[in-house]
């Protein structure tokens, strides 16, 4: 007999994918789904699927996390039509009233996750004063990089392979862990591509005008400093709405500094 959705047998398993992604470490949350351990089969494809889009994201595919991300949020729009959505150019989830339960959880998650990229997407777009426009990409995927991998110790120390499906990913962090110019050059265009999808590439002439590695980390923590507690979304987040531990770590030594 299928089980229904909205009353999944809960395992051990499944709490721990959900809690690992909760707190961004896609990692233990690919490790958890490859293991069969997850008891509800549509909420292991759906979290499974979370954390691929946050494995793009981690590794400066910003484009391709968005695509992801509305690609779970549509199957859960066809297998819970209660669920409500927002209209964009993706399928993305508001959040029905708070209750218990991992289904909850999930739809939460993919709203955290919609929602920060739906800001990202808008402070991309934005033309601040007082800095080139290809610096502010810039800038801007540095924070990404610093609050995703630099200061997520679940990314940052630990092996680079991903799940057998998406190799290029762990080349892709591992590009941006050498700290290589290439990789944050290529980080910041997929961003400004976000809005703008046929903006050009960033050339290693904006990379040097911000002083490269160590003037572009000092540029990002000022951004940080300047923005709200995370999570950072584009509307406002409920109380029991956790962060990510990297997007924390990088928030507080910005505040610190």
């Amino acid at each position: 007999m299928r089980r229904s959705s909205a009353t999944p047998t809960i395992a051990a398993g499944d709490l721990e994918a959900i809690g690992a992604l909760e707190s961004g470490n896609w990692r233990t949350a690919l490790r958890v789904l490859g293991t069969g351990r997850v008891a509800d089969a549509y909420l292991g494809a759906n979290l499974r699927t979370v954390a691929r889009a946050m494995a793009f994201r981690a590794a400066g595919e910003h484009g391709r996390a968005w695509e992801t991300l509305g690609a779970a949020a549509a199957g859960i729009a066809r297998h819970q039509p209660g669920v409500p959505v927002v209209p964009t150019d993706v399928v993305r989830l508001a959040l029905p009233p708070e209750h218990a339960g991992p289904a909850f959880r999930m739809i939460r998650l993919i709203w955290r996750e919609q929602s920060e990229l739906s800001n990202l997407r808008s402070l991309a777009a934005d033309r601040p004063s007082g800095m080139p426009p290809d610096r502010h990409i810039l800038v801007l995927a540095f924070v990404e990089y610093l609050s995703w991998l630099e200061l997520d110790l679940d990314t940052s120390l630990t092996e680079l392979a991903t799940d057998e499906g998406r190799p290029l990913v762990g080349q892709q962090l591992s590009e941006l862990r050498d700290r290589r110019r290439e990789g944050f050059l290529r980080s910041a265009t997929d961003l400004r591509q976000l809005p703008l999808p046929r903006a050009g590439t960033m050339t290693k002439t904006v990379w040097g005008r911000a002083g490269g590695y160590h003037g572009l980390r000092r540029l990002a923590l000022l951004e940080l400093a300047e923005r709200p507690e995370p999570p950072w979304t584009d509307s406002p987040a409920p109380a029991s709405c956790p962060a990510r531990t990297g997007a924390r770590m990088a928030w507080m030594l910005a505040q610190a500094a």
